[in-house]
């Protein structure tokens, strides 16, 4: 006698639960996998890096995935004889659940926006295949079922179609262009919905996205290099996108040409020079576009300044573009951007693809450029451990990326080309000329910091703390241990193992998450973020430096280390 779905699930419903509560937990422990690296430290690694702790996430998946097997088949062969398979299956659930809640409370929090769709998709990917199952094995006890067995069946049918037909789909503009400015180049980085070829036009002239020769076409996201002088004397250029729905050997097939202008306001120092430096954001898109709305109020920016760590992973399509995101939200496309990796950007599934969202030279994210009178040195120092870091996993070569930086800077120092430069500035994610408690880099910070008071360049801007740091030249005594300022750390005499490298140049940590100083923006607040404000005048050789926060308010500053207190008064500082 056919059993109905009903009276099914009334006899049957402590074997569904435990079926369906152990694969809840199981998934999304797999999930959770970009956060096992934090278990393992929170365990202990960091100083005891034994079999157990490092493999003791991997362990409990391992144990999770016996546990939901043993389940499934104690419901496919012993279904109707005992009931305490199901009930420990449950009870090992529950235990599964809190170890879950205790390792998002101590961290994962910060990463639950990665977290949770890598569980949905599984979760859909799971329910698709028991539906499956149901359709193959189990006979429809009456019309209705076999109607929505059929409805079903339609419908995959039907999305099937949709795949198949994929390249007919429409083809627009996703991801709006940003302007990278790069050596003496533009880079005009934009996107579309489906492959396609794309060009540039800037006045008469046609600049394309180019392997070898070739139209690029199967990439979604597209950078054409365009040479500034020619977009800076146009102030205006076209995007234009035709989509590539066959590309064969000997043949192919494209759609309509479809396009978008812009505007674009060149860097003109005449006035002086503005701009707005944005470091680790971690997803707070609104908090940027915000402060810099109230930025514009007041101000004219020149450029804007892109510090890393966007996100806290470049593990989605998505991630990869936040860039691109923030930038085109603020500038329109109308003016340039310039773009630093930050460690967090080196995490995930797209990190060896980001070079092709944002501005790069050969892959890399170590440059210089020029926006007029202005000459920029881009560094990249990489993770913030040292390469044979646990967490790594062998993967981590950066003393060799290290070492190409150290001999560009050698190369700048000999060709000179900043010594007719108005103003010079040097870029890094992970602040050069402070050196943290862990001592990491500290030899080629004692080397970039050598080289950069040799270029002698106006200002340093990085990020990475988390922290808004004023690190004025002469105010730190070098190379000794850091003493925090009574003012900022509340604390007299307190001590930070860690020390300031013989710098002479001025030096700013620039944002973070938060509202103040002190305060942090806890996990899932995308609203509220301080960035600092640059304002340099040219004629009185001077810069002077604020921190705002996404409200408009000025964010009052102490010297960590130093007895100086700023206030919500502008840092002013000389220029070289």
């Amino acid at each position: 006698m056919e059993m109905t779905f009903r009276a099914f699930i009334k006899k049957y419903w402590l074997q569904a639960a435990a079926v369906l509560c152990s694969t809840a937990v199981f998934l999304f422990w797999i999930a959770l996998r970009v956060n096992w690296a934090g278990i393992s430290k929170f365990l202990g690694a960091d100083h005891n890096p034994s079999f157990l702790v490092m493999n003791l996430p991997l362990l409990i998946s391992v144990l999770m995935g016996v546990i939901l097997l043993l389940t499934i088949l104690s419901f496919l062969f012993i279904r109707d004889k005992k009931r305490w398979p199901y009930i420990a299956s449950l009870v090992f659930s529950a235990v599964f659940a809190v170890a879950i809640g205790v390792v998002i409370a101590n961290g994962s929090n910060d990463y639950i926006q990665f977290i949770l769709p890598k569980f949905l998709r599984s979760v859909g990917v799971t329910a698709a295949l028991i539906l499956v199952f149901c359709l193959l094995f189990f006979h429809a006890p009456n019309k209705g079922w076999r109607l929505a067995a059929k409805v079903l069946f339609l419908l995959a049918l039907i999305a099937a179609c949709a795949v198949v037909g994929y390249g007919l789909r429409p083809c627009r503009f996703t991801y709006r262009p940003v302007v990278y400015a790069v050596e003496d180049d533009y880079q005009i980085v934009f996107s579309t919905s489906d492959t396609a070829i794309v060009w540039v036009e800037v006045g008469p002239e046609k600049y394309y996205d180019l392997y070898a020769g070739s139209m690029r076409s199967k990439d979604l996201v597209h950078k054409v290099t365009v040479p500034q002088r020619a977009l800076d004397e146009a102030k205006s250029y076209k995007i234009c996108a035709k989509q590539m729905i066959y590309r064969g050997p000997f043949g192919g097939y494209t759609g309509e040409t479809f396009s978008e202008q812009y505007s674009f306001i060149p860097v003109n120092t005449a006035d002086g020079i503005c701009y707005l430096a944005l470091p680790d954001l971690h997803g707070a898109v609104e908090g940027a576009v915000s402060l810099a709305g109230h930025a514009w109020l007041e101000n004219t920016l020149d450029f804007i300044v892109l510090l890393g760590d966007q996100t806290s992973m470049v593990d989605r399509y998505e991630d990869a573009q936040i860039a691109n995101e923030i930038a085109f939200k603020i500038t329109g496309g109308m003016i340039p951007v310039i773009y630093t990796r930050g460690n967090h950007e080196i995490k995930g599934e797209y990190a060896e693809e980001l070079y092709k969202y944002t501005g790069s030279k050969n892959g890399k994210f170590y440059y210089t450029f020029r926006l007029s009178d202005i000459y920029g040195i881009m560094l990249d120092l990489g993770e913030d451990h040292d390469d044979d870091w646990w967490e790594y996993f062998e993967t981590a070569q950066f003393d060799l990326y290290r070492e190409e930086q150290t001999r560009m800077l050698d190369d700048i120092i000999a060709a000179g080309e900043y010594r007719d430069a108005a103003y010079t500035m040097a870029v890094c994610h992970i602040p050069i000329p402070f050196v943290n408690a862990r001592h990491n880099h500290e030899a080629v910070k004692a080397a970039w910091t050598e080289r950069l008071n040799e270029i002698g360049v106006d200002i340093l801007i990085t990020g990475h703390q988390h922290d808004l740091y004023p690190f004025l030249e002469g105010t730190i005594p070098p190379n000794t241990k850091l003493v925090y300022n009574k003012d900022f750390s509340g604390t007299e005499g307190k001590t930070y193992n860690g020390y300031m490298t013989d710098y002479r140049f001025n030096a700013f940590i620039c944002g973070k998450r938060g509202l103040t100083q002190h305060d942090e923006a806890p996990a899932g607040n995308t609203t509220d973020y301080v960035g600092m404000l640059v304002n340099v005048d040219l004629k009185s050789g001077s810069q002077s430096c604020l921190y705002m926060n996404s409200k408009g308010d000025i964010v009052p500053v102490v010297n960590p280390f130093a007895a100086y207190t700023y206030g919500t008064e502008p840092i002013v500082t000389a220029l070289k």
